[in-house]
């Protein structure tokens, strides 16, 4: 049933205006999604439209669910509203076309037969067999296009993939678009579909086929769109398309959230909408989550953005209770500790948030350390298989322990020593039975491994990673094979990371307890968030969620924004990424960062500056620099 006294007067004007399309401006918390909740009661039980003309398209299946069940729970008999994802409600209606003979799923590992096609035809078998990851990196490009129908994007992205890519073909950016409609004709001839396909096949299909035209093309009266500022071209494309003349669009979005840059969104498109479709502007300007001093100190950070939809926020609260805290630090050690402490006290929900899942994993070692129990709510992957701690890893193993096969074929070329992997076969990683099938420059080269091997063994386990990284050439290696400054920030990272979690232990005892530990610490954060004393994630998992307390580790230039040298557009996308974060709290926020003197080159975070300027925080122990 439809109450507007459960409604602010923004979100009642927002609720019940029809006749024209709507970009609704929601800032955080402000309760788009009461509002969206709202506006189809008040369609169905006030305007009389047909149920079953009503669309609403979320990003997350979990996003649909949450809204269908606050709908039916409103509501005051069933109504047949169609709630889905952008993938799940184009699929369907591809299906529904094509009953007789429905596309059949391709799931990426089935992929590499159609891509092992592709780039024999055009590079040739020797290069396919010489670079057996090239189709990845072609995979990931074929997505790109079909997320931005951008060749020249996608071309970049097939080229810049250096590790993945056929050796020195300057003109593979060239290449793309035909290998690309190779693809695309084997792909269709098999009637095969992956993730991108259900929204790209669907646009094509509105566009070039009739019945498929007929059949959905202005078939809801009605589409509400959540999340709008994650939209990219070819999910607007498909809803313009959809929409037609005769639906009304309801979109529900915030352009200062938009922080999935790196799959193809683009805040530029609420603008294109606001134009082609002559929609109105509404806002929600209320933030019902956050106390007023992190919205007014938020809203400072974010209004250095230049191309942005202008707001004027405010909090439910006239007065503020909450805090800000900026603090520095020495090192990151020093900051580490300073956060368990915040973690052993917290009386309430807390979370750390990060830029970066490295940076998240680097943490959660410390804590597992400490034997504090923490959450991740995303996917995660053991951080042993990352190629740097994997090698790292096992060079300690043939260092300290009893290395097999597997083992010693991981450090044999790293860095390179034009070793065949032939010769380790049958040798149970026994590096004198392989010196001893070779001859001439191998077993000289394998001879000084061994040599190198035994040094470290002399050594203690930091001396000995440092032999690893200097003398050896290990990290000279690592950081060479970065295609670009972001991957060799993330594989410095790693070496450093390395380092912190290897480098106390005593032997090879001490490091297989320190593996078995973060596994079980990982599994652990997966298998019971209800023991947990803090949660920890990536910002962008972060996004819709809510903390008494947030803190925000290195606040630190390179890490937000992240990078070095990034351009404007980089730039204000980094300023999104860390006004969701700040927009997290409700009543606490701790903006931590290195201030240099550890190393002499760390610098807070440009975002900081408006705070600074400001005064819009509290000093904690003289700290701030």
């Amino acid at each position: 049933m439809f109450d507007p006294s459960k409604l602010n007067p923004e979100q009642l004007s927002a609720a019940t205006l029809t006749g024209c399309d709507i970009l609704l401006a929601a800032g955080p918390g402000s309760g788009k999604t009461h509002t969206m909740t709202a506006r189809i009661l008040y369609l169905t039980s006030e305007c009389g439209v047909d149920p079953s003309k009503i669309l609403v398209i979320t990003y997350t299946k979990d996003a649909a669910m949450g809204m269908q069940r606050r709908f039916n729970a409103a509501s005051e008999l069933p109504m047949p509203v169609a709630f889905g994802t952008f993938h799940s409600v184009f699929y369907n209606m591809i299906r529904e076309y094509k009953k007789s003979a429905p596309p059949v799923i391709l799931y990426d590992r089935n992929k590499t037969k159609i891509t092992s096609s592709v780039i024999k035809k055009f590079l040739g078998s020797e290069i396919f067999e010489e670079n057996a990851l090239i189709h990845q990196s072609f995979i990931k490009a074929v997505s790109v296009y079909k997320n931005t129908l951008d060749y020249e994007k996608a071309s970049e992205v097939f080229a810049s993939e250096k590790e993945n890519k056929a050796g020195d073909f300057e003109d593979i950016t060239t290449l793309f678009p035909d290998m690309f409609k190779y693809y695309e004709n084997i792909r269709r001839k098999s009637n095969l579909m992956d993730f991108d396909d259900m929204v790209y096949d669907c646009r094509n299909l509105l566009l070039h086929d009739r019945g498929f035209i007929r059949k959905w093309s202005g078939r809801f009266a009605h589409i509400l769109i959540d999340e709008f500022q994650d939209i990219n071209q070819v999910q607007y494309e498909t809803v313009k398309l959809l929409a037609g003349s005769r639906s009304e669009i309801f979109a529900v979005g915030d352009d200062d959230q938009s922080i999935y840059g790196f799959r193809g969104s683009e805040p530029a498109v609420l603008n294109r909408y606001l134009e082609e479709r002559k929609a109105a502007l509404l806002h929600l300007n209320t933030n019902y989550r956050s106390d007023k001093a992190i919205v007014e100190a938020s809203l400072s950070v974010i209004s250095e953005n230049k191309n942005r939809i202008v707001k004027k926020l405010t909090s439910k609260d006239g007065a503020s209770e909450g805090k800000i805290i900026l603090q520095g630090f020495d090192s990151k050690l020093s900051e580490y500790k300073e956060i368990l402490k915040l973690i052993k006290t917290a009386a309430s929900s807390l979370a750390v948030l990060f830029r970066t899942n490295i940076d998240m994993q680097s943490f959660a070692t410390y804590l597992s350390a400490q034997n504090i129990r923490y959450r991740i709510r995303e996917k995660q992957i053991s951080i042993f298989e990352h190629f740097i701690i994997r090698q790292i890893y096992a060079y300690l193993t043939c260092a300290y322990g009893i290395p097999d096969e597997e083992t010693l074929k991981e450090i044999t070329n790293k860095p390179p020593r034009f070793i065949d992997h032939e010769y380790l076969i049958g040798t149970d990683g026994n590096l004198d039975s392989v010196i001893a099938r070779v001859s001439g420059k191998e077993f000289k080269t394998l001879s000084e491994l061994k040599k190198d091997l035994s040094f470290m063994r002399s050594m203690s386990v930091r001396s000995a990673i440092t032999y690893l990284y200097k003398k050896i050439g290990y990290e000279k290696y690592i950081l060479s094979k970065a295609a670009d400054e972001d991957k060799k920030s993330e594989y410095q990272n790693m070496l450093n990371l390395a380092m912190s979690m290897f480098g106390d232990a005593e032997g090879m005892d001490d490091l297989e307890l320190i593996k078995t530990k973060y596994e079980k610490s990982l599994g652990r954060s997966r298998s019971k968030p209800s023991d947990a004393n803090v949660d920890l994630m990536t910002v962008h998992a972060s996004k819709g969620l809510e903390f008494k307390t947030v803190i925000i580790p290195n606040v630190n230039e390179g890490m937000f924004p992240h990078g070095k040298m990034p351009d404007e557009d980089a730039t204000e996308e980094e300023r999104r990424i860390f006004y969701v974060a700040m927009t997290r709290a409700e009543k606490c926020l701790y903006l931590f960062y290195l201030n240099g003197r550890e190393n002499g080159k760390t610098l807070p975070s440009r975002f900081l500056t408006p705070l600074l300027k400001n005064n819009m925080h509290k000093k904690e122990n003289g700290l701030i620099q």
